[in-house]
């Protein structure tokens, strides 16, 4: 059975409608798609970021020490290069200690049990030819000489019944005064350490090493002289 012409015209003018939406229904849409809650919270966060403060060097050594050494406060003096020998009294040689970094003279908190407070220092030495750094106590350290270049430290045992080391510490001289300045530190830590006095006791009669716990030293404080001459002076 035949449709009527008008049926016919109604049915193709329908489909030609319906291929025309679908044909527009595939363009792109030329609106900008709003933006996600994810997008506008990262915008918000990346405006309102500040990078954190830059550090000094000084402050970056001691984040590294004290993860070895939480007691450390603060850096007294330090060498770029240094060198360990232990002492052998047999054949009454130096031998390479296998440890060789760079050197540090550093203060430390007293400890929780000790009343008195007493100061603490150590000398460390950040290996970089392994993982076994060197720290000497000062306060234990019974006898500090200084041989041509080379500082001699006598540790006391650790234990009772064991026996005692004598330790050789050569620092490279990068700078004319990079050894002095490290020696004298040292000195005078050990002075101020192995007397027994507290942190907080140390005056002047202490020496400029003690005295400047918690900052760094200078060639004026070490020596009482400016730490960049003018010529002829």
């Amino acid at each position: 059975m035949s449709r009527p012409p008008e049926a016919l015209s109604a049915a193709t003018a329908a489909a030609a409608a319906a291929a025309s939406a679908a044909r527009h229904s595939r363009q792109p849409s030329s609106l900008m798609p709003a933006a996600s809650d994810y997008d506008s919270d990262a915008a918000a966060i990346q405006a309102h970021y500040a990078p954190p403060p830059p550090r000094t060097n000084t402050e970056l050594n001691l984040s590294v020490l004290q993860r070895y050494l939480p007691s450390i406060q603060s850096i007294m003096s330090m060498a770029a290069n240094a060198v360990a020998y232990t002492f052998d009294g047999a054949s009454e040689s130096w031998n390479k200690a296998g440890i060789e970094g760079t050197l540090f003279v550093c203060a430390q908190s007293p400890l929780p049990e000790d009343l008195s407070s007493r100061a603490r220092a150590c000398v460390f030495v950040l290996n970089r030819r392994s993982l076994d750094n060197l720290v000497v106590d000062l306060g234990r350290v019974s006898h500090v000489e200084v041989m041509d270049e080379l500082v001699m430290l006598r540790v006391e045992a650790a234990d009772k019944g064991g026996e005692e080391k004598v330790l050789g510490i050569w620092i490279h001289n990068d700078r004319d005064e990079t050894r002095e300045i490290n020696v004298a530190t040292m000195q005078e830590s050990w002075k101020a350490v192995r007397s027994g006095g507290s942190a907080e006791e140390q005056g002047p009669e202490a020496g400029p090493a003690m005295q400047a716990i918690g900052r760094r030293l200078s060639l004026s404080d070490l020596f009482g002289r400016p730490s960049d001459p003018s010529p002829g002076q």
